[in-house]
């Protein structure tokens, strides 16, 4: 799935009257969030009492971090709040203002946020998601997984024959 980065440079016409509480660069007060397309638009096969599709939007995810604590310069695994936003990118992120304190400000992570652990939140947390949304949630959060199965291959690799014999276990006899 291509990543597509919010654009605030671009974007910043429709958010000009939150401007004010978002920072462009990352400051240890600010609030941290992220949006990430989840699934883009959907048609649903109508009902037997209906001939009508329907369609449905696209579909955002947005987490939200309160700011990092004295007690270390990290952020939590779990976002303080996660959910799944449509229509559009701006709409998600005026969805985590609307959680962030008026005072505060908002920086937006692109990298380094466990989108499949996101969805997997949304899918748990969110009671009224249509089916629709839990099997495109899911089919997402697979995708993400595979991505993070690949980059951890990649990155991490040894050449001695313990390691070798290693990246060919499986987890499945563990659980």
């Amino acid at each position: 799935m291509k990543v597509i980065p919010l654009n605030l440079q671009h974007d910043s016409q429709q958010l000009e009257d939150v401007a004010h509480r978002l920072s462009h660069t990352h400051h240890p007060q600010d609030w941290v969030g992220g949006v990430r397309r989840a699934f883009g638009a959907v048609t649903l096969v109508p009902s037997r009492n209906t001939a009508e599709l329907e369609a449905q939007p696209p579909h955002f995810l947005a987490a939200l971090w309160k700011p990092a604590d004295s007690t270390g310069p990290f952020l939590s695994r779990l976002p303080t709040h996660a959910m799944v936003i449509t229509p559009d990118a701006i709409t998600a992120v005026r969805g985590l203002l609307a959680e962030v304190p008026l005072n505060a400000r908002l920086w937006l992570a692109n990298t380094n946020i466990d989108w499949a652990l996101v969805a997997h939140i949304v899918m748990l947390a969110e009671k009224r998601l249509e089916a629709y949304q839990y099997r495109e949630l899911g089919a997402f959060a697979k995708s993400e997984e595979r991505v993070l199965m690949a980059s951890i291959s990649v990155s991490y690799e040894g050449g001695d024959s313990v390691f070798c014999q290693f990246v060919r276990t499986s987890t499945g006899g563990l659980d």
